[in-house]
């Protein structure tokens, strides 16, 4: 019979001394989650109802804050380029990266050396990155322009051309994305059953058809996966601008953490970087959170 009854733990797999040896074991976990993650979080939501400078104690406000916000050109500008970075970095390289798994996807001699050279990027260090992308792109002595030169074409600014600069970082983002997309749809790609792919074989499907109708609905659940955690991860898009820009030319590239990191450590305005701070976690969790949504249905309309 079974010894099920109410409580937070199930009777039938531990008893009640292994239960509370359990909780106290977890519970240091927690209290430091708590203390690293959750307090500083809601320290700042406090704080983003405050004036703050640091010489003066936070002193309560309200929502002037988030109304000098939404009521800041500069402020608007930095939320639109972290838009527009994310956009233009999360679809091409989601893409192009299961694209190129499906082209490592083979038993073909030397595809291990080439799923290691594609996540490589991925655990390089930004400022060693960086300083990579910044020699590759100077618009007097790059290679990049060296090769321009070759074909005809007259030197760029890239990072140093206010114009440039935005689409250039989200190449480079796009180049870097890919090496975790790759590795991600790799995985799910090898978790395929093959005698499902024989079996769309076997019935006369073309390999579009056999991709299209076989493969891309069971990797569905890997693809909202790489894109949600892509998204969250571009939303708060900081060293690699601070490295290979600093937010300019002028503010063409100044992201929103980025102008959060200048309004309290250049302005000293403590409470209204913890306000921009608070807009963009609600962005990142409402989006994150329709996106799960709407992978949920995908995944009930497949059933």
């Amino acid at each position: 019979m079974s010894k099920s009854g109410k409580g937070w733990y199930n009777r039938d797999w531990v008893t009640p001394a292994e239960a509370r040896w359990g909780l106290i074991l977890v519970l240091p976990v927690m209290a430091l989650f708590l203390a690293l993650k959750i307090a500083p979080l809601l320290y700042g939501g406090y704080l983003s109802l405050t004036q703050y400078s640091l010489l003066q104690p936070p002193r309560f406000i309200g929502l002037a804050n988030y109304e000098r916000l939404f009521n800041d050109p500069r402020a608007m500008q930095a939320f639109r380029v972290t838009l527009y970075y994310t956009v233009g970095t999360v679809v091409p390289a989601t893409i192009l990266s299961l694209a190129i798994a499906v082209m490592l996807d083979t038993k073909l001699r030397g595809m291990a050396v080439f799923r290691t050279v594609f996540y490589m990027p991925q655990v390089a260090s930004w400022v060693a990155i960086g300083v990579a992308w910044l020699y590759i792109m100077n618009p007097a002595f790059g290679p990049f322009n060296y090769l321009l030169s070759l074909v005809g074409i007259e030197r760029q600014g890239f990072l140093a051309d206010g114009y440039q600069a935005l689409p250039t970082l989200i190449g480079i983002g796009i180049w870097r994305q890919m090496g975790y997309s790759v590795v991600i749809f790799l995985a799910g790609l090898q978790g395929i059953p093959q005698h499902l792919r024989e079996a769309a074989i076997m019935d006369g499907a073309s390999a579009w058809r056999s991709f299209r109708h076989v493969t891309l609905p069971i990797l569905m659940p890997t693809t909202m996966f790489v894109v949600v955690t892509a998204v969250i991860f571009n939303l708060q898009v900081f060293d690699q601008v601070v490295v290979l820009t600093g937010g300019g030319p002028g503010r063409a590239t100044t992201t929103a953490v980025l102008f959060s990191y200048n309004q309290a450590f250049q302005s000293f305005a403590m409470g209204y970087a913890a306000a921009v701070a608070v807009v963009l976690f609600l962005a990142i969790m409402g989006l994150s959170i329709v996106l799960l949504l709407l992978s949920g249905q995908l995944r009930a309309k497949k059933r």
